[in-house]
């Protein structure tokens, strides 16, 4: 099984780089960072045309994760335990099964430089 990681900063401006990489690579799974486009507003269809469902949270000009799959997953989860409507889309999660075993595959942006201070985005 093969398992790609990538920061597309903007996935609506670089839909040919993902077919690049599904072209390069035939990975199973995509984790995406930095899609910065709303949910109703990813490019689904697109997605699905290269092969792959998609599950996504994000939010618009910033930040966004979206798993790219193509085998079904069991459960997707999606932010943080604590995480309230308005705080930022960083994080989504996967549960597979594979040979009767489970797969978790997580995927989060975790962007450089923060306040690691801040009570709310930091709270352990």
């Amino acid at each position: 099984m093969k398992i790609v990681s990538f920061n597309i900063n903007s996935v609506r401006a670089r839909l040919h780089q993902v077919e690049s990489i599904i072209k390069e690579h035939q990975p199973e799974i995509i984790g995406l960072q930095e899609t910065k486009v709303h949910d109703d507003e990813y490019p689904f269809d697109a997605i699905e045309k290269m092969g792959y469902q998609s599950f996504v949270h994000g939010q618009k000009g910033h930040y966004g994760v979206a798993l790219l799959v193509k085998i079904e997953p069991e459960k997707v989860g999606k932010g943080f335990k604590n995480d309230q409507p308005e705080d930022q889309k960083r994080f989504i999660w996967a549960q597979f099964k594979i040979n009767k075993k489970s797969l978790y595959v997580l995927n989060g942006y975790f962007p450089q430089g923060e306040e690691r201070k801040h009570p709310i985005k930091f709270p352990a």
